[in-house]
């Protein structure tokens, strides 16, 4: 009996350790793609708009979802985000891993009839930005509450449903929510060491008052650098009501080129005291410019003297802060004839090419004339003008006078010693 008891035992505790290990090989291969997923980034709809709020039946509306990226904002990370209005779609020309890329959002109608707003392959969205989406509908002929769905599938990464209440005419009215949108204005193009102004607009297009509201300014380079606040409060702004910020910020003269993204995060509650969050990019187009002029004037041989060649060898530099391509430098006005044109091709900031004209030195004087350089850089083509000025000497006979004499002495004591040997001999 005590065997068999015994056996039973070990029966049983092998049993049960077979299932611990069973449970946590179970538990493992479950929080492996649990953790993969958790490590990819994905998307939020972090806010929401019914337009009109109470549909009657059979009426046409629109649905307008955010969505935010929930990855985090990675300091000195570029990106550039553009969403067609047209179609939803979005483009991205910096991408990074931190990026989600969205496949097709579409909407499950539950009783709701889906008109438009079905968007496929949207393409990336990176940390700290959202952009909005909005499908039409039209409401079933039964009055009541509806909910359909905003599914919005994710590479890789876990997909998101989202329920969106629609109140056809119901009795119970749901709860009214903010809705805050933000509007830029930027430069078309900002210098690089020159500072600029962005005016955002805070517009509350819900239903209801947005209270207690901070708004976060965070720039992402170290190039940009804020003159003004960073943070700004607003009490409460009104639904329909809208709040003006005017923002001025510096850049560096090494500012990289390109666009640069400020992050722009709102907080805020509603009515009810929920509390919403939402964040918005702004796009600051850094454009380098590009400044020429004379670095040095050499003449070969230095002193110029009439009757013989010269090369005039002039260096060009570049002193902006954006590559000068397809540089041209000419000479006109010089009465000496050679070659007056001379092309550079690219300079970069801070470096300077040589121009180099071979002229014929043909006549004295003094001979004013002007160097016209043509480049082209990102604003496009331009044209700098330089009144310079060459010295052509008299010729010096001195030297040649000198030579003929010379020679003629030596020919004469030559002369003078044959004319002796031969006397004496």
């Amino acid at each position: 009996m005590f065997p068999d008891s015994e056996a039973g035992s070990r029966g049983g505790t092998g049993r049960r350790a077979a299932g611990c290990i069973a449970s946590a090989l179970i538990v493992i291969l479950v929080l492996i793609p649990a953790v993969a997923t958790a490590q990819a980034p994905t998307v939020i709809v972090s806010n929401y708009t019914v337009t009109p709020a109470v549909l009657m039946p059979g009426d046409e509306g629109t649905i307008t979802v955010v969505l935010s990226s929930t990855a985090p904002v990675a300091q000195g990370a570029p990106f550039e985000i553009r969403v067609d209005s047209g179609t939803g779609g979005m483009n991205t020309s910096t991408g990074t891993q931190e990026n989600a890329y969205i496949e097709n959002v579409l909407v499950n109608g539950e009783g709701v009839e889906v008109l438009t707003g079905s968007f496929q392959d949207i393409g990336e969205i990176g940390p700290g930005q959202s952009f909005p989406l909005t499908f039409q509908i039209r409401a079933p002929g039964k009055e009541g509450v509806y909910f359909p769905e905003v599914w919005v599938r994710v590479r890789d990464a876990a997909g998101v449903r989202y329920p969106i209440p629609v109140n056809v005419n119901s009795a119970y009215a749901l709860a009214k929510k903010p809705a805050l949108r933000v509007e830029r204005t930027v430069p078309a193009s900002v210098d690089p060491g020159t500072p600029f102004n962005v005016t955002l607009t805070l517009i509350n297009d819900g239903q209801a008052s947005a209270s207690d509201i901070s708004v976060d300014i965070n720039t992402t380079s170290n190039a940009i650098t804020p003159k003004t606040s960073e943070n700004y409060y607003i009490p409460e702004l009104g639904a329909g009501e809208e709040s003006v910020l005017d923002l001025t910020f510096e850049t560096d003269t090494g500012a990289p080129l390109g666009l640069t993204p400020v992050l722009v995060t709102i907080d805020y509650r509603g009515a009810d005291l929920a509390a919403f969050r939402q964040a918005a990019t702004i796009g600051v187009p850094i454009v380098g410019r590009a400044e020429m002029g004379v670095a040095s004037i050499r003449t070969e041989p230095s002193r110029v003297t009439a009757g013989n060649p010269v090369d005039l060898t002039i260096r060009i530099e570049n002193t902006g802060t954006a590559d000068a391509k397809s540089v041209r430098a000419t000479v006109n006005g010089l009465p000496l004839p050679g070659t007056k044109e001379a092309f550079l091709g690219t300079i970069e900031p801070g470096n300077d090419g040589p121009a180099v004209f071979s002229l014929q030195a043909d006549r004295e004087g003094e001979f004013p004339y002007t160097l016209t350089v043509q480049y082209t850089d990102d604003y496009g083509p331009h044209t700098t003008r330089q009144d310079l000025n060459l010295t052509v000497g008299e010729s010096n006979t001195v030297p040649t006078i000198a030579i003929a004499a010379v020679v003629l002495i030596i020919a004469a004591v030559a002369a003078v010693f044959w004319y002796r040997r031969r006397k004496e001999g």
